[in-house]
């Protein structure tokens, strides 16, 4: 029987990708739905920029349906794709996982990349794995950022040289940097929320290449009736310029005393709303894990998981995040690291989330909170 330790000296001695140095440039999957454009995956052409630009490749987008239709096509151009990989089957008018994967890992051998970036959303937090391991590579998922970097291979005494360092939140209190040196392409999923889309730029031009899978290995056993909009109050998150995230810290005051947490709800919304009827932009209320899982009978319906920040929840990046009541554990951290500016208002001076906002206020919320309010509306009505 082996050991961990002769187990994982096992899995890190596969035997590596063949002609290793024929991968080239960095594809992101875009995803469509009944032919419309996936707006978040817009932030996987941005994050493969990134990346290409550090190695002198090109930026691929790959997408797949029945029909991928010109405007899209054009569309990713614009937004910084330098080509568009159309992998185009009637059996991949809806998502289906072994058609999806069948027909991915036929273009991939086909064509090579280096690297695949897929959004770390319900999709493809499915896919990527089926992929990885049918390419026989590896896969970081949840991501936050990426680089390209040298590393060291402690087991094999061998250094590779630019190899993609995938940054993600462990499951401590720290952030991992994750690398696949010996095999390709190198997969990676990139939370959404983590990367601004590039700016449109029109006058882009780049190719359209069109490919028909054989899914020769495929049987269809799945057919779709229907689909039901869910709502997902989450969404909003996504593209608030405002958020105001409430923790732990609304159960209490400052004094110890319990209060009625639907209060700091409700000056939340007053500033949220404001905001909106004043300035005309997107506002949106969050939520630390920690207020979710504490199950507070007022707040069922009003702080729900769609809501939630952090490692576990949704990654935001709006122009300024109010952190009320929450201490700020990495996992919530994680999710706001791309805020324009982070005001915390926290009674405890050494709370963590101190550490990182640009603002903060030593304040009982409570008392806060209504300040922040006035303070907003005088400014806001005198203009």
């Amino acid at each position: 029987m082996q050991s961990q330790n002769q187990q994982t000296q096992t899995l890190n001695m596969l035997p590596p990708t063949p002609d290793i140095e024929s991968y080239r440039d960095v594809w992101t999957f875009v995803e469509i739905f009944r032919g419309e454009l996936i707006s978040y995956s817009l932030e996987g052409i941005a994050a493969a920029r990134k990346i290409a630009s550090k190695v002198g490749m090109k930026v691929g987008a790959l997408v797949a349906g029945d029909k991928v239709s010109d405007d899209i096509a054009k569309t990713l151009i614009e937004h910084g794709a330098d080509y568009v990989v159309a992998v185009e089957h009637q059996y991949l008018a809806d998502y289906e996982p072994l058609a999806y994967t069948e027909a991915l890992e036929e273009i991939v051998r086909l064509r090579k990349p280096w690297a695949l970036i897929f959004m770390a959303d319900e999709m493809g937090r499915d896919l990527a794995p089926r992929l990885a391991y049918r390419l026989v590579t590896g896969l970081a998922t949840d991501n936050i950022d990426f680089d390209v970097e040298d590393f060291f291979h402690g087991l094999l005494k061998e250094k590779f040289t630019n190899i993609l360092a995938q940054i993600r939140p462990d499951f401590a209190t720290r952030i991992a940097k994750i690398y696949t040196p010996r095999h390709r392409p190198q997969i990676a999923s990139l939370r959404p929320g983590s990367f601004k889309p590039l700016q449109r730029d029109r006058s882009r031009v780049g190719d359209i290449y069109r490919y028909t899978p054989s899914l020769k290995n495929y049987q269809k056993k799945v057919r779709v009736v229907d689909y039901e909009k869910i709502e997902d109050r989450g969404a909003e998150l996504l593209g608030a310029k405002l958020i105001v995230g409430l923790g732990l810290g609304i159960l209490r005051d400052a004094e110890g005393n319990a209060k009625n947490p639907l209060e700091a709800v409700d000056m939340a919304r007053k500033i949220l709303d404001l905001v909106r009827r004043k300035l005309g932009v997107e506002t949106a209320l969050g939520a630390s894990r920690a207020l979710i899982h504490a199950d507070v009978k007022e707040l069922r319906e009003i702080i729900t998981h769609d809501i939630q920040i952090g490692q576990t929840g949704k990654t935001v990046s709006p122009k300024v995040y109010i952190a009320a009541g929450i201490s700020g554990a990495i996992q919530h951290r994680v999710g706001i690291l791309r805020a324009g500016s982070v005001v915390a208002i926290n009674i405890d001076p050494r709370a963590p989330i101190h550490e990182i906002a640009h603002y903060s206020i030593i304040e009982d919320l409570y008392r806060a909170l209504p300040k922040l309010y006035e303070a907003l509306q005088k400014k806001l009505e005198s203009r």
